[in-house]
């Protein structure tokens, strides 16, 4: 499905525009760090609980053991996520440590819950603000590998069923509260349920696709139109805090879907360009360092060609500025990739779900 990878491009660029320009105006005029991260979210929940429906049949069918099925999905989410994670915010608690709450609450990163503490603080000023949905993410793992691989098919649906609403609710517990940020696991648990709800339908009901893709396209075409009503309303509204997420994700779920099977004519023709599929496999490096390369290391860059060029590095402007930055994290996620990230996930295959080697070598290295 390398279509997804162009998907995570877009995503990821939203979420950098989101933060690099200033907020309801221009190319940032839509809530693009919303809709960034729901792709993102959608993906995961698709492709996660993809991988534990099959493996829970691969337990069921006696080739493997529920303990070692969990240990080797754990392992290999640890050295997808963990390496870079734990690099960066050890760098910016050693080197730059007022710029983020790491100074006063280390544990709160270390142990993947700064999504709570940004929700006690609300701190988006934080540097490290955007690392709530790894914290997410992280807490996700820890539960729904447990929910996939022990309730019967029947009850899991009900399940992905009760994900969704569970999201909007606690949104709307949180709107009580006077929560508007919904940052904690359970105000995201929709996105994720989305996702979910194909992988199960895509592996446990094969034979309904061509269903749930109908309605699907009068569901997200209903999705669209509402999210042209909440973009006239203020952030605080009501509907906006409870359905914007939703409707988002729908839209999402659309385009991962579509994605998974390969879209066709202008859609297919970008989502299969070979550079945005590359930048989709780095998009964990670009959302990792996107607020770092701006503020600290372009900054660095532009010290050290100055005194290489005696003083002749002419004034970039915002958008030369902006442009230099984007080709900088580039560069910089590329490198993590090929000398950090890409070697580490390499180790997967020592934690393989397949049992042969021929398979080990088919399995993507992201996935």
């Amino acid at each position: 499905m390398p279509q997804l990878d162009a998907l995570r491009t877009f995503a990821v660029a939203l979420v950098i525009i989101y933060h690099w320009f200033p907020t309801g105006v221009g190319i940032n005029w839509l809530p693009n760090g919303t809709i960034g991260v729901m792709v993102f979210f959608v993906i995961s929940g698709f492709l996660i609980t993809r991988i534990l429906l099959a493996n829970r049949a691969s337990i069921q069918a006696g080739a493997s053991t529920l303990g070692n099925t969990y240990r080797n999905f754990f392992i290999r989410r640890a050295l997808r996520i963990f390496p870079l994670y734990y690099l960066v915010i050890t760098a910016v608690w050693l080197l730059i440590p007022e710029a983020s709450d790491i100074n006063e609450r280390p544990l709160y990163f270390y142990l993947y819950g700064y999504n709570i503490l940004l929700h006690q603080t609300g701190n988006w000023a934080d540097l490290l603000s955007p690392f709530w949905t790894l914290g997410v993410e992280e807490q996700l793992y820890l539960v729904w590998p447990w929910v996939v691989l022990l309730l019967p098919s029947r009850r899991l649906v009900s399940v992905i069923a009760g994900m969704v609403l569970t999201g909007i609710l606690f949104r709307a517990y949180g709107y009580s509260q006077g929560d508007l940020d919904g940052v904690l696991t359970p105000a995201n648990l929709d996105s994720f349920g989305l996702g979910a709800l194909w992988a199960w339908v895509t592996v446990q009901v094969p034979d309904q696709i061509p269903r749930f893709r109908s309605m699907l396209n009068g569901a997200a075409g209903i999705a669209l139109a509402l999210m042209g009503v909440l973009l006239f309303l203020p952030d605080d509204h009501i509907l906006v805090v409870l359905f914007e997420r939703f409707v988002i994700s729908i839209l999402a779920l659309y385009l991962v879907v579509g994605a998974s099977f390969g879209f066709k004519g202008g859609a297919g023709r970008v989502l299969d360009n070979g550079a945005l599929q590359y930048i989709g496999r780095i998009s964990y490096g670009l959302y990792v360092f996107h607020m770092i390369v701006p503020g600290y290391i372009v900054p660095f860059v532009l010290r050290v060609m100055n005194r290489l060029l005696r003083g002749h590095v002419p004034d970039l402007g915002y958008w030369g500025h902006r442009a230099f930055s984007l080709a900088v994290l580039i560069a910089v996620a590329s490198v993590s990739w090929y000398a950090f990230e890409k070697p580490i996930n390499s180790l997967k295959q020592y934690f393989s779900y397949k049992n042969t080697p021929t398979d080990r070598r088919k399995e993507h290295p992201t996935e």
